[in-house]
């Protein structure tokens, strides 16, 4: 039924999914490009899903131990013969290639109803959990890989035979030719596997709500299909399985499962003509570092700002001249960015980038209402008169709003980008969705997953009849608005310029059950270029309230 592979072959292969399961190429292809000092955005040594690092443990001690076979072999010392798992990494590599992404868990075990006692035909050991091989689609769907052959399952069969018949005076050798009622051979291996499958999904459905995770159970060592099965018990046990709402394959048609080799990354990106900007950007191109003239030397900047603080600063200097530090880190995070905005300036980078796009001449920039909204009232509570003159001009469509928006600005006119007006973004029918990147897919799956998780509950501020929405349960780092952003974006085939690096960062982990290698690699889009997704850049603050050199007048 099966080619039997030689050691030596099991090795090759073992050592290709290996490989594969080291492979840096997603991280690499990603259509993200990081601006910031430190350009650390792609953290790949985070990019095991949960189980990924066991099974890379596993199948390199199989790997060690086939290699100490062959090696004493090798010397003429007579070794027994090898029983090695490679069939079942084999098959499970292949359903990995295969499954719906993103793959969230390798290995994991579920739950089974408290109410019940489970024992394990096999070994007679009581159990609680039972073991999922790959948790795909983002949690709907389970797979598990059974290595149950044949012959073994008869040898299960004549063992409840034995056991089966009432009377004791039944002829042995007639009950060898006889046969129980069909259901008692249901006390089998792969029934049992499918059954307990089963009562962990209802728990987990009655305990988390939603559909009922789709169970696939890949039975790799029964043949290529129900048809090459004769034996009306294992037919039956696979319709008992079925009625269990389980989906039963069988090995795959290839003799031998080849590794899907991953595309090569694109050699480039170009900026798409629509851009979408999230809060913290909007911040960074309407505060005074991006605008006001720079200090003449980098030795000037620590003495630019002033501590922040609730009163006039120089009252609170005289009331309190020893200042902890605490009250300067502020000033030091303005100083810090003012010195890269010397080096690289913010606004100059997003005109060097807008020249080099294809449609450059067509390019819009766009944001969504409530990072608007978020952005002029943080403007109305700590900006400068200058920065709210900025953040209301660049949403207006006025004609003269962009000579209020750049009136005063240090940029020269040759180089400012034509980002007035910025267009808000519908919050429910996205722009278009044709023709959108692979990784603006994987973007979208996984910005709707987390926003599909249920919330902390609203932490209350100062005010009784005002609360602050509170961080995401599982990503406790990456707000609403950012996710909302990245997605609206991702699903206007947009690129979404960021400059809050803790959220892409997060995001990026979110996304590592897209990072093994698919299956889907081989129909994947394998272009030259790329349009870019996701851009980061080092984050500007509102600076102007700050500044030795401002007075308000209000």
């Amino acid at each position: 039924m099966h080619k039997e592979l030689t050691l030596q072959e099991q090795l090759d292969k073992l050592k290709g999914i290996l490989a594969e399961t080291r492979s840096t190429t997603f991280w690499e292809s990603l259509a993200i490009l990081d601006e910031t000092k430190d350009r650390d955005i792609l953290e790949t040594h985070e990019s095991d899903i949960p189980g990924l690092r066991h099974l890379k443990v596993s199948i390199q001690k199989e790997i060690e131990s086939i290699e100490t076979h062959l090696a004493l072999e090798a010397e003429g010392k007579s070794q027994n013969p090898l029983s090695t798992n490679t069939l079942y990494y084999l098959a499970l590599w292949h359903e990995i290639l295969l499954a719906p992404r993103p793959i969230i868990a390798l290995g994991r075990h579920f739950d089974l109803p408290k109410e019940g006692v489970y024992t394990e035909a096999k070994s007679g050991k009581k159990i609680n959990k039972v073991k999922v091989d790959i948790v795909a689609e983002n949690g709907r769907r389970w797979l598990r890989v059974n290595t149950t052959k044949e012959s073994r399952l008869v040898t299960e069969f004549r063992a409840i035979e034995a056991f089966g018949y009432e009377s004791e005076d039944e002829d042995v050798s007639d009950a060898a030719t006889r046969r129980l009622p069909m259901d008692k051979y249901l006390d089998n291996t792969v029934y049992e596997s499918g059954r307990f499958l089963s009562l962990a999904a209802d728990k987990f459905q009655a305990e988390n709500g939603g559909d009922r995770p789709i169970i696939q159970l890949r039975l790799s060592r029964l043949g290529h299909g129900e048809n090459e099965i004769q034996d009306e018990r294992i037919k039956h046990t696979l319709t008992r399985l079925t009625d269990l709402g389980i989906k039963v394959s069988f090995a795959p048609e290839a003799s031998s499962i080849q590794l899907v080799p991953e595309p090569a990354p694109p050699s480039g990106f170009y900026i798409p003509s629509q851009i979408n900007l999230d809060l913290s950007m909007l911040i960074a191109i309407v505060t005074d570092i991006s605008h006001a003239p720079l200090p003449p030397t980098r030795e000037a900047v620590d003495e630019l700002f002033r501590p922040q603080a609730e009163r006039s600063w120089r009252r609170q200097m005289e009331k309190n001249p020893n200042l902890p530090d605490e009250s300067l880190e502020h000033c030091r995070a303005l100083a810090e960015q003012t010195r890269h905005e010397m080096d690289h300036g913010l606004i100059e980078n997003i005109y060097q980038h807008l020249r080099s796009s294809p449609d450059a001449d067509s390019a819009h920039f766009w944001t969504t209402n409530e990072a608007k909204t978020r952005l002029l009232a943080i403007i109305e509570k700590i900006g400068g008169e200058d920065e709210l003159r900025r953040a209301r001009a660049m949403f207006s469509l006025e004609h003269e709003a962009p000579e209020l928006f750049w009136l005063n600005s240090r940029i020269p006119v040759e180089h400012r980008p034509k980002i007035i007006p910025i267009l808000i973004l519908p919050d429910e029918e996205p722009l278009g969705t044709a023709n959108l990147s692979m990784f603006q897919r994987q973007v979208m799956t996984t910005c709707n997953a987390i926003l599909s998780r249920p919330l902390r509950p609203e932490i209350k501020s100062n005010h009784p009849d005002k609360s602050i929405q509170a961080p995401m349960r599982f990503a406790a780092r990456l707000s609403m608005h950012t996710i909302q952003s990245l997605l609206l974006g991702a699903q206007s085939g947009m690129l979404t310029v960021t400059s809050n690096k803790t959220s892409v960062k997060h995001l990026l982990r979110e996304m590592r059950g897209f990072s093994l290698p698919s299956a889907l690699h081989s129909t994947a889009e394998t272009h030259a270029t790329s349009p870019l997704a996701i851009l980061v850049l080092e984050p500007r603050s509102l600076s102007q309230s700050m500044r030795i050199d401002y007075a308000s007048n209000s």
